[in-house]
């Protein structure tokens, strides 16, 4: 058996979800390696406690001057985006990746449909070097995707599904079947939510927060291409508004954001709300802890809503303009929907009980996220078996 390469560009959930399946095919006496395309995302490549593994970075730092809107590209789809994207890829990102790769046997990537998997993914295929999908958060049909272009229909040998309703929804897309392993999420393997109550309680002390707050766990729909960057913060700052009368006095409100957020522009609406003084806007606060310490949690269209609901947090999913509410958390019975001209009543259901009941929640996230505490080992299995059909 050979070389495995793991391409990552996220070091967070990226790297939190390869690198219990590196150790586990480490463990099995397989070489494996870590491509860091983080600093192409405006992040920094993660030292990663992996004895005997390489993590090389591949691109320079100081690509970019901030991670959290790409305004100097362009938005997503403009000419100026594609034109850059187009140019890295020919004249430095894919010599360079061909490069590492050069005597890889299998390739795992978290994503096939954006830049610049893609591009990395049309280069396997033209090589015939197989490459495995490893599902890096929930899925749902985004808006101008046509669906062959959709994330999972890039050529991958295999794709690893988090649950039964992400297979489902790869099926409809048009991924072959035999291709689908329902393996779960590594990231969530070792997750025990009592290991991170004292985090949460930290965090409560380390803010200044009375009590548990309600968390509004924003996510980058603008890239998504559900709206603007102006909607989007337009949309935070109504929820303030009107979430003010109805928020029982004292409960703070927490913000937590994506890695590609712009905190300063969060704060900067919260300052100006009718909750200025009780928003804390957490960009580096440790997702769990902040789960750990939630009363309840509000969210668009993120896979933090599945996280919320291991923690056993009252879900709020809060409509997107023109979209609704987005992904199955409110269709699927686990969430409480909230509207916008009428939030009192979702908000004071999702803060006094009226959330949906616990064997309903727990049904919905085993759909969507099975196998926890051995997808590490089905996904190294797939793995496998990928490299011995090659």
């Amino acid at each position: 058996m050979g070389t495995v390469d793991f391409v990552f560009s996220n070091p967070g959930h990226h790297a939190a979800m390869m690198v219990p399946v590196v150790r586990e095919l480490a463990a099995r006496g397989r070489r494996c390696r870590l491509i860091s395309l983080a600093e192409l995302r405006g992040f920094t490549t993660p030292a990663l406690d992996l004895p005997r593994v390489d993590v090389i970075r591949a691109v320079p730092g100081g690509l970019r001057k901030s991670p959290s809107a790409g305004a100097s590209l362009g938005k997503a789809d403009s000419p100026k985006r594609r034109a850059i994207q187009t140019a890295a890829w020919r004249l430095a990102l894919g010599p360079r990746l061909r490069w590492l790769l050069r005597d890889t046997d299998v390739v795992v990537v978290p994503n096939d449909a954006a830049f610049p998997y893609a591009q990395l993914a049309a280069g396997l295929r033209a090589r015939a070097v197989p490459f495995v999908l490893l599902q890096e958060g929930i899925r749902f049909p985004l808006p101008g995707v046509a669906v062959e272009a959709a994330y999972g229909r890039g050529g991958a040998a295999a794709v690893c599904c988090w649950g039964a309703a992400s297979a489902e929804h790869f099926t409809a897309t048009g991924v072959p079947p035999v291709r689908l392993c329902v393996t779960g999420n590594p990231r969530y393997d070792e997750l025990t939510v009592d290991r991170w109550r004292a985090a949460g309680a930290q965090l409560l002390r380390d803010h200044g927060l009375a009590g548990p707050p309600l968390v509004y766990l924003s996510n980058p729909i603008d890239d998504q291409g559900f709206c603007t960057t102006a909607d989007k913060m337009a949309l935070f700052e109504r929820f303030l508004a009107e979430a003010a009368p109805a928020l029982p006095a004292g409960t703070p409100v927490v913000v937590k954001l994506h890695m590609r957020e712009d905190a300063a522009a969060f704060r900067a609406v919260a300052e100006r709300s009718p909750l200025a003084g009780r928003v804390h806007v957490l960009a580096d606060a440790p997702l769990f802890a902040v789960l750990a310490a939630a009363r309840a949690a509000v969210v668009l269209a993120s896979t933090v809503g599945l996280e919320a609901l291991v923690f056993g947090v009252p879900l709020g999913v809060l409509a997107v303009p023109g979209a609704g509410h987005v992904f199955e958390y409110v269709s699927g019975g686990a969430a409480v929907g909230l509207e916008l001209g009428a939030l009192a009543g979702g908000l004071g259901a999702l803060l006094d009980g009226g959330a949906p009941p616990a064997p309903r929640v727990a049904a919905f996230v085993e759909r969507h996220l099975a196998h926890r505490g051995q997808a590490a080992q089905r996904v190294a299995d797939c793995i496998d078996a990928v490299e011995r059909t090659r």
